[in-house]
């Protein structure tokens, strides 16, 4: 993972802002292009956030990346105060001829975010005495993707998508169901302490996760493929399928 120090290289890592940048706006079908001459000299040393968007004035030059916490600490460090003004490409919309570039970059700042994620779900979880289990445990488990997984129930007729219990972000509902499980037919599901929500067959994984500091949901969630649903993906189906019953 690239670690950005300064706000030099976080300058580098952004897409610079010009006069009459040409950007389209998808969801209309339109393109329009950017006037920026008037803003720069009114926000030196400023920032603004919208949407997972973040714009910021350096040099008299207007600069955009996706939000992370690092970019956010950058900023912080170098100085630059919170203001309010217009955010190029916080709304579905993208630079015409610097696309591929954006599109990198969001890439690269959705991975960024997970490691962030994970990393503050492991803060957490480590100050209220829960960790990991163990690799052989870990691995007779179905890993719940960010995409979800597509379900048809073959009785009923009914199709449904499981989802992970918390994602992209550790607000006060995460906290709730972070390092906790359920159980239901035969069947457990937990929320790891990276965030990760897990499912496994038989109850043999519970003494492992209790001594790992993990608790039985008082609420209770959902637990998946625990009512005869069946994984419409072959392959993600061929994955729980290979999950052995202990």
């Amino acid at each position: 993972m690239k670690t950005m120090k300064n706000i030099e290289t976080l300058v580098a890592d952004s897409i610079r802002i010009y006069e009459g940048m040409m950007v389209r706006l998808p969801q209309f079908g339109k393109e329009y292009r950017l006037h920026i001459a008037d803003l720069t000299p009114k926000f030196p040393g400023t920032y603004c956030t919208n949407n997972s968007t973040v714009a910021f004035v350096w040099e008299e030059m207007l600069y955009v990346t996706p939000y992370t916490q690092e970019v956010m600490t950058i900023l912080s460090e170098a100085g630059f105060k919170k203001d309010s003004f217009g955010v190029p490409f916080s709304n579905w919309d993208y630079p015409v001829y610097e696309k591929d570039q954006w599109d990198n970059l969001l890439k690269k700042a959705e991975e960024q975010r997970e490691l962030e994620f994970q990393e503050d779900c492991r803060t957490y979880c480590s100050k209220r005495g829960i960790g990991a289990i163990s690799d052989d445990a870990l691995a007779n488990c179905f890993l719940i993707p960010k995409s979800g997984v597509c379900t048809t129930h073959p009785h009923h007729g009914y199709s449904s998508t499981v989802w992970p219990a918390i994602h992209g972000c550790l607000d006060c509902n995460a906290c709730d169901i972070i390092g906790q499980y359920d159980t239901n037919n035969g069947r457990v599901v937990f929320v790891y302490y990276d965030g990760s929500t897990y499912v496994t067959k038989g109850y043999g994984i519970l003494k492992e996760l209790e001594e790992a500091g993990y608790r039985k949901s008082k609420k209770g969630f959902f637990v998946p493929f625990s009512n005869g649903e069946v994984i419409d993906d072959p392959t993600q189906r061929s994955k729980w399928e290979a999950v052995v019953k202990r």
